[in-house]
This record gives structure tokens, sequence and C-alpha cells, in this order.
């Protein structure tokens, strides 16, 4: 092991005084003159995202997005490590017992309705911090996205509903619509292109319950949130929204009017790649309760130590959000100018049919893209090439997750990228390395 003033020369050439310290006091000085010189050096290259996107080829693009402010006049990033829990540790506990008693029955006949199976405080805590960036009146936890998108449909539909939903959304979410809902559930679900309003109007000539779709999603394409909603509305439908491409960070869909918006937590929000969990989120306490009877009936509820790392994850949301928005501009770039590439779809670059939509909403515009290579370009060997970026299939994690299709529309492969949180030059590197082998 180096001692730590040689470990600070080889960081820093600058130092070489470390070299003359005799004493653990003037060690200390030196500590931290050099990390207040390194502080100031990265915040003098540091790109910043409050109120405009500054992106790393240097030019600026003026965002009229949701300027969030809390109850307590607090930005989202001092909300997020604040919000939601006060207690005397510098972690939320995790309480793991199985149920766990509320105050607030004593003097009467109900103290079993005080016994809390619905997560405890570790998962009230998490609550209250979703709830607080969100700008919701509540947020109930589940145990994984799934079971946030399950609970709510279950809870906020019956036999002869109708529901309108855009024509691409989650696996999952897509299979529930198509093979449960009505065929199980007797609700009938018609899939259409909510980009396109006129679309939508059409669609909701006939009365529906409910409107679902996710802003941003596999397919790339941006949903104009205020149009859709307002347009939903005068239909008397329900606006529910899946923002987990997105964060609470980058788009709050209850600001332009949604009624529900629900994660899957285990993406960005967690942010880690090591727990699975969901969240619902909204203001009308009437569709709180049909959701929550639905968690008690169904379970899914959200594990204490699950609870803990999506507490401890979002924190750090917003500066892992800035970094997932600026790497994943400059790694769009890259793909663009490739000439083995065809097409990029990703939100940041000016071709992208929705870009300018997006700009009226997004604090940045996410690490989520998707590519198309050029016929010839071989699948097998731009995976089997890759040694860094990971083929795995998720989103939001620290690291770059490349989900592959051999579909893809210009006779090569279709891929979905994922951008972490590494340099920005070594994914560019990895991902060059295996498309000039492939």
């Amino acid at each position: 092991m180096y001692p730590l003033r040689e470990v600070l020369i080889q960081l820093d050439p600058l130092l070489p005084l470390f070299t003359l310290v005799k004493t653990p006091a003037y060690s200390s000085i030196l500590i931290t003159l050099f990390l207040h010189r390194s502080v100031r050096q990265h915040n003098n290259h540091s790109i910043r995202f409050r109120g405009h996107l500054a992106m790393p080829n240097d030019h600026e693009l003026r965002f009229a997005a949701d300027d969030y402010q809390s109850a307590d006049n607090r930005d989202f990033t001092t909300d997020a490590i604040h919000g939601g829990y006060h207690g005397t540790s510098s972690a939320v506990p995790i309480y793991q017992g199985n149920t766990n008693y509320r105050e607030g029955y004593e003097g009467t006949n109900s103290y079993g309705r005080g016994l809390d199976k619905a997560g405890g405080p570790t998962s009230g805590a998490l609550e209250e911090q979703v709830r607080i960036l969100e700008g919701a009146e509540w947020a109930q936890a589940t145990s994984c996205g799934m079971s946030a998108v399950s609970q709510t449909l279950f809870g906020l539909l019956r036999s002869g509903d109708r529901v309108v939903c855009h024509k691409t959304v989650y696996a999952g979410t897509h299979m529930l619509f198509q093979d449960v809902l009505p065929v199980k559930w007797g609700v009938d679900v018609e899939m259409v292109n909510l980009c396109d309003p006129d679309a939508l109007k059409k669609a909701l000539e006939k009365p529906a319950r409910m409107v679902y779709f996710e802003p941003y999603a596999h397919s790339m394409e941006f949903i104009d949130l205020a149009r859709a909603t307002d347009i939903a509305h005068e239909a008397g439908a329900l606006v529910v929204v899946d923002n987990t491409f997105l964060s609470p960070y980058l788009l709050r869909p209850l600001h332009y009017g949604a009624d529900v918006v629900l994660h899957a937590m285990t993406k960005y929000m967690a942010g880690h790649g090591d727990a699975l969990s969901g969240i619902v989120s909204g203001n009308d306490e009437e569709i709180r309760k049909q959701i929550h009877y639905m968690r008690i009936l169904m379970g899914g509820v959200l594990a204490p130590m699950n609870a803990f790392l999506v507490h401890r994850g979002l924190k750090t949301l917003a500066f892992r959000m800035e970094r997932h928005c600026a790497s994943g501009q400059k790694v769009a770039e890259y793909l663009d100018r490739h000439e083995k590439i065809a097409r990029v779809d990703y939100l940041g670059l000016q071709s992208h049919p929705q870009h300018e939509v997006a700009s009226k909403y997004l604090r940045g515009y996410g690490g989520m893209m998707r590519f198309f290579s050029e016929s010839g370009v071989s699948l097998d060997t731009f995976i089997g090439r890759l040694n860094m970026c990971k083929p795995w299939y998720s989103l939001g994690d620290v690291e770059t997750l490349i989900l592959p299709s051999d579909e893809g529309a210009y006779g090569g492969f279709e891929a979905r990228v994922s951008v972490g949180l590494e340099d920005p030059d070594d994914i560019i590197a990895d991902l060059d390395q295996a498309l000039e082998n492939a």
C-alpha cells in the first residue's frame, strides 16, 4: 500500500511538498489545500443542468422545463437528500419486522388495524421522500415496477372499462394490456400512437376510463405530455404515466396534470442495479384508496432492505442524472457520426422528430437511446467484442447496458443503450472497437 502522500503526489504533481511533511498537522493543512484546489478545478469544468443544459460540445439549449421548488423552498437535490427522513441516524434504519404498530388506535377496539403490513417505517420514509420529489399528495411503494403497474391498473379498472394506451410500452405492461385485461378482466384496450394528438382524439371519441403511456420509452419517441393530458381530461379519462425512463429529476408528470405517475424504481431512482422496487404517486385521495386496496389484496409490498437501498440511491439521483445526460449526448453524437450506424434515436439530437417538444419539458435528455446498424454488421461479433459495456436487460444502472435485437430496420441489427456513469470516452472506446470488428 502507498502512503497517503505518495498517492497524492501521483494524483497531483504540484504536491512535492508532501515529501517534506513530517507531522500530521502539516499533512492535514496540505491535504485541505489539495482538496480545495481539486474541487475548484472540478467546479470550473462541471456540466450544470439547473435551468439550462450545457452540452459537452459547449453549445447551450435553454429549457422551459418545470422549475422545481418544494414547500420548504428547497432545490430538488436538497430534498432528495433530506426529504422524508428526520431521524437521529445518518441513514434511515432498516425495520426488518414483518408488522409494525401504527399510533392512533389507543383506546379503541381496532388495535388490529394498527398492524401495518404495507412496508413499515423504512418504506414509509422512502414514500415520503418520493412524494416530496414528485410534488404529490401521496406515494405508495411496491415490490417492483410491474407491481406498481398491476396494482394501479387492477385498482382503477373494472370490467367493461376502456383504456387507450400508447402503442409502445414496457413489455410486461404490453402483455397486461393485450393478454390479461381484455381476456380475463373484461377491459377494452385500444393501442394507438399517442405522439399524434389527432389519433388520441379519435380514439377518445368512444368513452374511456383511462389513457396510459410512457412519455419516453423503448421506441425512443417522446409524447407531448401536457397536450395528451388535456385531451384525455377533456374526454373524461384518467391519465396514468409510467415515467421510468426519465425519473422525477428530468420530468414530473403530475406538474402537467397527470393523475397518477409510476416508476420502476429498480432503474434510475435506485440506480445501482441492486434493488427491485416500484412506486405509485398522485394527488387524489380516492385514487390512492383504490390502489392501496389492491396492494393489500395482491401483496407486492416493498421489502425493508430494498426500501433502504432505494432511499439511499435517491440521494444522488440529481448528480447521476446529470452524468447520464451529459454522457448520453456525447455517446449519441459519436454513434450518429459512425459509418456503420444507419440511425440513432436520442432526444438530444436535433434530428430526433420530438427534439423540440422534449426540450420544452426536460432538464436534460437522459441516458437512453437506440441505434440501427447498417446491413452486414454482425450482431454476434459486436456483442462478443464488448469489453466494458454489458449486454444485459435493464436500464438506469451505473454500468452501460446494451439490449440488442437482430431485427434492425436497415438490414443490420438494433440495440438499445442505457448509458452508464463510466467516463464517456471509455464507453465510446468500447463501442468503437466492437463496431470496428463487427
